[in-house]
């Protein structure tokens, strides 16, 4: 049964897990699971509006460094990709605004995660789509299955 170590603003991914049978733990001790849910704080101020991207990416990993953890899970939005291209591009990083650069950050920081040995899955949900991926991936927390040590999933 996953044990997890929850970073975010709570609500709607949170209760979706413990409802489908994870068991929210308040020590990394504790833990074999960690999930990371990114969010757009809204502030006008550049560095804070990065607390609940980046913020929560380095406590997370602060955390994974003293432990053995199993999975990290990952969710942020589209804001590292749904900004403005550069000319004559299709594809790529397109930050939409600090926000953007923040969810893009983290994507790298998981990276860090992947590279201590730990399963990373970081999923990229477009806005108002969080509960249609749920699903998924509370699928990939509570699954046995060989899976890639880094994955980037787009929904």
């Amino acid at each position: 049964m996953p044990q997890l170590l929850y970073f975010g603003k709570g609500g709607l991914v949170l209760d979706y897990l413990v409802r489908a049978g994870c068991t929210s733990v308040s020590r990394m001790e504790e833990a074999n699971i960690v999930v990371v849910e990114n969010y757009d704080n809204n502030s006008a101020n550049p560095f804070e509006r990065l607390t609940g991207t980046i913020g929560l990416m380095r406590e997370a990993l602060d955390v994974i460094q003293e432990t053995s953890i199993e999975r990290m899970v990952v969710i942020t939005d589209q804001s590292s990709t749904k900004g403005a291209m550069r000319k004559g591009t299709t594809s790529g990083v397109a930050l939409d605004d600090v926000h953007g650069l923040g969810s893009l950050t983290v994507e790298v920081l998981s990276r860090m995660a992947a590279n201590m040995g730990v399963k990373t899955r970081v999923y990229r949900i477009q806005s108002g789509q969080v509960q249609d991926a749920l699903a998924h991936i509370h699928s990939f927390l509570d699954s046995d299955e060989d899976s890639p040590v880094y994955e980037v999933v787009s929904q």
